[in-house]
């Protein structure tokens, strides 16, 4: 299958660290043609994976179950949640009324739609639209005090409820629903075959030894774990699936990927759109990593 349009309504609904949707012209036409699923492991605010035809089968997970739990509620309770959504308030009393849930008894009995709303809702109004979970999993970001966030649009929710239910722009079902797994990134490559394409955005190796981010999962995600999905990206080379994989440009990435003699490597730069600072907002250099 050739890529030939983006749904234009398939933009990303959460505010991400390391989102794709500026990236989009770089990752688009490196895809190759392909007939068989679409896979994406560290799915994240989805940018690729909703900008494309809906008429390609799509497998998609995440090690965070909240998130992925957000994706199923838009694909099947979509307006529950909206209904949900409209409960929240941009206030900073509210804000940390809401965060302070998963460290209450009961949490546990929330139903998903609370629980996704919630994770929306926070994700609007928290500084700089950051996820960052302590040691315990517990969200940590604190208020944003923005001024007229757009919590949540309705309108797009919708079309994103449609993608994700394989339902094109004329409202014909072009495919099946989406199918979502949460955990450790084999859980999607496990399941690749020969012609599928397999989009891999994993946590990115740090630039540098102070600028790492491992709190997006309390388990951190190292350079064993880097090792560990360069292995399996040998083994999916060697089934016959495509890969295409973003990374930091760094000294480890490329060497790990040189050594197998399997890959293409690309430097790009690229514009980061949120940071604890200014200072760590601007251009950086990446990679991009084929094995076609």
């Amino acid at each position: 299958m050739e890529i030939t349009s983006l749904d234009p309504l398939g933009r990303p609904f959460l505010k991400w660290a390391g989102g794709k949707r500026a990236l989009l012209p770089e990752i688009v036409p490196r895809i190759p043609e392909f007939s068989g699923r679409y896979i994406e492991p560290f799915l994240g605010a989805g940018a690729v994976m909703l900008a494309l035809p809906t008429d390609i089968p799509k497998i998609a997970n995440d090690f965070n179950s909240e998130l992925i739990s957000i994706y199923t509620s838009i694909r099947d309770f979509h307006e529950d949640l909206l209904r949900e959504l409209k409960r929240h308030k941009n206030t900073s009393e509210h804000f940390y009324k809401v965060r302070e849930w998963d460290r209450l008894p009961g949490y546990e009995n929330r139903t998903s739609i609370q629980k996704a709303a919630r994770f929306i809702y926070m994700n609007k109004t928290c500084f700089n639209g950051l996820y960052r979970v302590n040691s315990k999993g517990q969200f940590n970001v604190p208020y944003g005090s923005p001024k007229n966030p757009e919590i949540f649009n309705a309108e797009h929710l919708r079309r994103v409820s449609e993608i994700l239910n394989g339902i094109d722009l004329q409202g014909r079902k072009s495919s099946p629903k989406v199918k979502f797994s949460s955990g450790d990134f084999r859980n999607a490559t496990s399941k690749a075959k020969r012609n599928d394409f397999i989009y891999l955005d994993p946590p990115y190796d740090p630039l540098t030894p102070t600028s790492a981010f491992v709190s997006y999962q309390k388990e951190g995600f190292g350079r064993a774990d880097q090792l560990a999905l360069r292995d399996e990206v040998v083994r999916l080379t060697e089934i016959g699936a495509s890969v295409l994989l973003s990374n930091s440009d760094t000294p480890f990435i490329r060497k790990i990927f040189r050594e197998s003699k399997l890959f293409k490597i690309e430097s790009i730069q690229v514009r980061r759109a949120i940071g604890a600072s200014a200072a760590s907002r601007g251009k950086v250099g990446e990679v991009l990593i084929t094995n076609y």
